[in-house]
């Protein structure tokens, strides 16, 4: 029996796999993708493709974290509309009137 055939029948058994374990098929799990965010394996993983680049996740927290824009004001990560003026994007319009654009308005 090959080394994938083996983690694959001791995954089916057990799905918390030794991490000792995992190093000796080739450092994840089988059948199942790594997080890019957090290194997790997981079988209900996902990708996203953004300008031709694609990254797989193991929740939308570690998406959000690696691919939503920041909010120039207060840092926060922007995952709803925003605001946008020359570039510069704002988790909302009172982030955007604090850093010098009042002219923004939050959508409704």
């Amino acid at each position: 029996m090959s080394a994938k055939d083996e983690a694959r029948r001791i995954h089916a058994l057990c799905p918390t796999i030794d991490p000792a374990f995992r190093s000796q098929v080739g450092g994840q799990s089988p059948d199942m993708a790594v997080c890019d965010v957090c290194g997790n394996d997981y079988d209900k993983s996902f990708q996203v493709t953004i300008g031709g680049q694609t990254n797989t996740f193991d929740s939308f927290e570690c998406a959000i974290h690696a691919v939503a824009p920041v909010c120039e004001h207060c840092g926060c990560r922007v995952i709803g509309h925003g605001v946008e003026s020359d570039g510069r994007i704002f988790c909302c319009a009172h982030c955007a009137a604090q850093s010098g654009v009042p002219e923004l308005r939050d959508r409704v």
